[in-house]
Parts: structure tokens; sequence; C-alpha cells
């Protein structure tokens, strides 16, 4: 029994990925929030009231206390109000906006001011001290002047273009893009072992060998993946087993066919060596179909790209210069990723039976969505329907002879079968009204360019 490790686990590499995500999402998101903060609404210091306050300032503590009010008025413009206010209780400000002791660069203010010892209030949209007054909900600077009065400048909020409803709004969809972004690759990372594994066993399905999956990923999906490499192996030496064995035994039937045609010449009825050498001949040919069959199944052509439309047209070329009646239409150019040569072998064994069993062949090529269908109708009399499964079984002939002249041993529909399915597709039989048989070939286009 295998000894399972928790921290190698998929639970573990679940719960690892989930909270690296939530950390890296709520990091992304404290950083957007100072980010946006600062921009959206930067700090009184840098909202542009320091250098001109304090000309003001030093102006307005000039002129006599009656007339600073009048002319706190009059100096206020589009971009900010003035206040004068005889003491300190009246200046809308707490102390807990004192510039004064506790931020360094307030000293540039009192400096030009000529008063280091001047008390300085500074208040800005985001001080959570500032009181409910709505002069409080902008920017906001207070000069203590020489006699003690006060003189406050405001501006009005500057967002910089993002109000802050906004801003929160803006602050949520970046935590929902972020997090999902993140979620989005940790899932992916987690589900690339299992899709490699899903797409390595749909490909040994579908008949073709696949590459030994690479022993990645949680301790769960790496076991799966030797596991499923084993199988792979196992049933691919079984198939080759089988092969070679049935090759072998096909071959060997040679030899004793050869002798019977030699034995069979010193027969002296010819009615009878006649008839010998029919069967001898029959019985070579289905070796040979046989052997055809076999080798078709164990060899594995590589894939390549070509052109399917000119594949066909050949096809159809070859047996008109036999001079079959053999049609074509809506030949679409399309490039393909396949095996040329066993495809070629379908379609040549699909047009010859629709033009034995039919009179005539017409093929016609389409793509739809992402299959590549093919088509091949004849006009014969079709097939009864309880008849066309058996079709593909191996040596299953609706005309019970052997006779060549009537047809081959039952091999070419199961070995065309076969090749399709190696692609990944399928080739099916259906009767067509009022007569004529169809012949559908099915291909994935998952690979190909139209």
């Amino acid at each position: 029994m295998k000894r399972h490790h928790v921290f190698d686990s998929i639970a573990w590499w679940f719960a690892l990925n989930v909270a690296a995500a939530i950390l890296i999402a709520l990091l992304m998101c404290m950083i957007i929030v100072q980010f946006a903060g600062v921009w959206a609404q930067p700090s009184v210091e840098s909202a542009g009231l320091i250098e001109q306050v304090a000309g003001i300032a030093r102006t307005i503590d000039k002129v006599p206390a009656t007339e600073r009010s009048q002319l706190a008025l009059k100096l206020a413009s589009a971009a900010y109000d003035m206040h004068w206010y005889p003491h300190r209780d009246q200046v809308p400000i707490s102390t807990d906006h004192d510039k004064k002791e506790h931020d360094a660069r307030w000293t540039k203010l009192t400096s030009m001011l000529g008063r280091p010892d001047a008390g300085v209030l500074a208040s800005s949209p985001d001080d959570v001290a500032a009181k409910a007054e709505p002069v409080l909900r902008k920017y906001a600077i207070a000069i203590e002047l020489s006699d003690h009065s006060w003189i406050m400048f405001d501006t009005a909020q500057r967002s910089w273009g993002i109000a802050r409803g906004l801003q929160i709004l803006l602050t949520i969809l970046f935590l929902l893009l972020s997090s999902g972004i993140i979620a989005s690759a940790a899932g992916r990372r987690l589900a690339r072992p299992v899709q490699r594994f899903a797409d390595a066993a749909e490909t040994f399905g579908a008949g073709s060998r696949a590459e030994p999956l690479q022993l990645v990923g949680p301790l769960e999906i790496r076991e799966a993946a030797a596991a499923f490499n084993a199988m792979q192996e196992r049933i691919q030496q079984l198939m080759d087993s089988r092969t070679e064995m049935l090759t072998a035994i096909s071959h060997d039937l040679r030899a004793p066919l050869t002798r019977m045609r030699l034995r069979g010449e010193f027969i002296e009825d010819n009615e009878q060596q006649r008839k010998l050498f029919r069967d001898v001949d029959e019985m070579q040919a289905m070796v040979e179909a046989s052997l055809a069959f076999f080798r078709l199944d164990g060899q594995q052509e590589e894939m390549t790209r070509f052109e399917l439309g000119e594949l066909i047209h050949t096809v159809v070329d070859d047996f008109r210069d036999m001079g079959q009646p053999v049609e074509s239409a809506n030949l679409m150019p399309l490039v393909y990723l396949g095996r040329p040569l066993a495809l070629k072998r379908v379609l040549t064994n699909l047009i010859d039976n629709a033009v034995k069993y039919g009179s005539r062949a017409r093929i016609t090529l389409s793509a739809q969505n992402s299959q590549v269908i093919i088509t091949i109708d004849d006009d014969g009399p079709g097939v009864p329907p309880s008849l066309i499964p058996k079709l593909f079984l191996p040596f299953f002939r609706i005309e019970a002879s052997r006779n060549r002249a009537t047809g081959g041993f039952g091999l070419g529909l199961p070995s065309a079968r076969s090749i399709m399915r190696n692609h990944g597709g399928e080739l099916t039989l259906e009767n067509r009204q009022p007569h004529g048989l169809r012949a559908t070939v099915f291909l994935p286009n998952a690979s190909g360019d139209v």
C-alpha cells in the first residue's frame, strides 16, 4: 500500500493555492487603495495652498482687526474661501489637526510667516477627526496671527476627476477582478495535470498511441498518471502481440497454399484442377487481404498537414481515368492535419464500393463547427437497415460468396472505420431516399485550418 503525504495531496495543493490567491489579492488591493487614495485625494500639503496662504496671512496680519473680516471676504476667489476668526474656539478645526508639533513639513509655512511659534491647523476631506461642518469636508488651513486671531483658507475638495463613491466602486471592482484573475490562474495550475491526463486518455481511446504522461502535480495525479502510462503500455503490447500473431498466421498460410498449387499441377482431371486452383487463388487473396488489414492495424502513419480537397481530387481523378462514373462537388479548400495515405485508402474503398454496388459515386466536402464531413453517395438499392452494423465486422459480406468478381473479403469497411477512429473521427452508413446508400466520414477539425 502506497504511503500518502498530506502535504503533497490535492487537498493541500488546493488549500495552498486558495490561500496564496487570497493573500495576493489582498496585497494588490491594499496597494491600489493606497495609490487611489493619494491620487484621487492628495493631502492638504500637496494641494497647492501653502505658498498662497503664507503671503496673504502676512498681509492680513498687518491690517487692523476691525477690517480683517471684510478684507478676507474681498480676497476670496474661485480657488479658495477666506474667513477671519477673532478667537481659536471659533475656528471649525479641532486641535487634533495641529500640524506645528508633529509634522516637520509645516516648518516651511511658519518660516514663510516669519513667526516660528505661529499655530497652524490643517484639515482634508479624509480626516476622521474633522467635525461634520461642510467646510471641513474640504481642504482647509488655519493660521494663527500675531494677535492670536485666526485666518482660515479652504478650497473645494479636489478629487482629480474621481468622486469618492466612484473611487470606492473602482476599488471593489479591482478587488473582484484581481481575485478572479488570481483564482483562475491558481485553478488552471491545479487543473493542468488533470487536463493533460484527460487529453492523453482521449487520444489513446481514439486508437492513437499517446505520449507517456509526465509525473507532475499532486500525489494523486502523479499516481494516476503512472498507472495510466503502465496501462497504456500493457494494452499496446497486447495489441502489438495480437497483430504480430495474426500477421504471422496469415503469412505462414502462404507456404501450404503454394504447395497445394504445385501439387495441383499433377492432377490430370482438368475440371478438378481448375476448381482447386480457383480455391487456392481465393484463399491466397484472402490471406493477402488479411495481411494488408493486420499491417494497417499495426502501423501508425505520421500526422502531417495536407490539402484535403486536393487529396479527394486525386482519388476521384484515379477513378475517372479508369472510366468510372465518379462526381465531386463542393470540394472546398481545406488544410487538414492527419494521415493522408490512410485517408486515401478510406476514400478509395468507399468510392470503389459506391461504384461497384451503386453504379456511381458523388463526393462532397464540407466543414461544420469543429468537424470536417465527407459524404459518398451512390444510386444502388441500399442495404437492409438490420445489416448496416454488421458491415463493419471483419469478413462479413452481404453477398455470401467469396468471388473476387463480386467483391472482396469484408475487410474494407472495418479497416476504414478503424482509420477514422484513429483520427478521432467516425464512419457511418445510412440509406438514402428513395434509394441509394450514403457513407459519411466525420473528422475532427480542431487541428486544421479552414
